[in-house]
């Protein structure tokens, strides 16, 4: 029956079973208020679940129905079910998604999404951070009181540094995806298409379901950090490529340009920035090495001098002073054999 499902306002024809005549939705749900009445052109009486249902002019079949983001579905249930919903959805339904965006958008509901999958992925490796920084103290820590302090210091280390793992991921991850947004909605516009940046913001946002198997311990983030990017990445193309109506090639293009803009900067600033200050320190070690080489090594091939002030150096056994008048030294090569 109609009034079973959600259709888009004005998306739909309710049409009279008698002489056809067309009615349309206009409740937040796409049905008709009210939901009994007269019909205007043949007054016999029509009932929303006995009309025949067709889809408007211009609007095509499968637009009709109103799909709604499983994390602002308060039918769905509750807020783990809702958001591992838009998660499975994200990864394997992105069209659905960006269909359910075709409506208003709410900025608010998929930010919190999007603090919802940095928290998935930023408590696990804080938690992982502290533990994996007190194992140590811990087992080599004894009962003295210098063992307690320095245990007590590495604690608020730790706590310290949890502290600082979350805020990289909050902080950088919101930070960048913004800017990426902000980018992909610049780059739409060059291209000639309007699109807001609210409807690029939600559709990078709820297409973050992949980016949660990097909470998985030991494989996430070492093994599928550039397979769920690239996850990530063809679903937010999907989802904005429905949600705005606007071609493949255009959202491909205008989501992968701002990606290489930040691949470009990170890596100016690594060569630059970043590798100098290294090599540099690697090359004063080496002329550090080879100095010491130099000095406490032997003496080069044809230098006699220093060849010769080796062997008289080497020959410490007998002092100068050490051999008496009048006494032979069983030392000296010469004099030992004297009578």
């Amino acid at each position: 029956m109609p009034s079973e499902f959600e259709f888009r306002a004005n998306a739909v024809e309710f049409c009279c079973p008698g002489c056809m005549q067309q009615y349309y939705g206009s409740d937040a749900h796409g049905l008709l208020v009210p939901r009994e009445f007269a019909c205007v052109r043949c007054h016999a009486p029509c009932e929303m679940d006995s009309m025949i249902l067709r889809a408007a002019p211009g609007v095509p079949d499968g637009a009709v129905e109103l799909h709604r983001v499983a994390w602002e579905d308060p039918l769905i249930g509750g807020v783990v079910r809702r958001f591992f919903a838009t998660v499975r959805d994200g990864m394997t339904r992105p069209s659905r998604i960006g269909d359910a965006l075709r409506g208003a958008v709410m900025t608010r509901k998929a930010t919190w999404y999007a603090v919802s999958v940095l928290s998935v992925v930023a408590i696990p490796s804080a938690v992982g951070f502290v533990l994996f920084t007190l194992l140590v103290p811990m087992w080599g820590s004894g009962s003295t009181r210098s063992g307690g302090s320095a245990l007590r210091m590495v604690v608020w280390e730790s706590i310290g540094g949890a502290c600082a793992v979350l805020a990289s991921w909050y902080i950088l991850g919101l930070v960048l995806l913004a800017f990426m947004a902000w980018m992909t909605s610049l780059t739409l516009r060059m291209c000639g298409e309007r699109v807001p940046w609210k409807v690029v913001w939600c559709s990078f946002s709820y297409a973050l379901g992949p980016i949660v198997m990097v909470a998985v311990p030991c494989l996430g983030i070492y093994c599928g950090s550039i397979p769920l990017s690239m996850w990530w990445v063809a679903a937010a193309c999907i989802i904005l490529a429905r949600a705005a109506s606007v071609t493949a090639w255009k959202v491909i293009v205008s989501v992968l340009a701002p990606l290489v803009l930040l691949g470009a900067v990170v890596t100016a600033l690594f060569a630059f920035v970043v590798l100098p200050p290294i090599s540099a320190a690697m090359t004063a070690a080496a002329q550090v090495g080879s100095a010491n080489a130099t000095t406490f090594g032997p003496p080069a091939p044809g230098d006699e001098a220093a060849e010769s002030d080796a062997e008289i150096g080497l020959d410490e056994s007998v002092p100068v002073d050490a051999v008496a008048p009048g006494q032979v030294d069983i030392t000296d090569p010469i004099t030992k054999d004297a009578p």
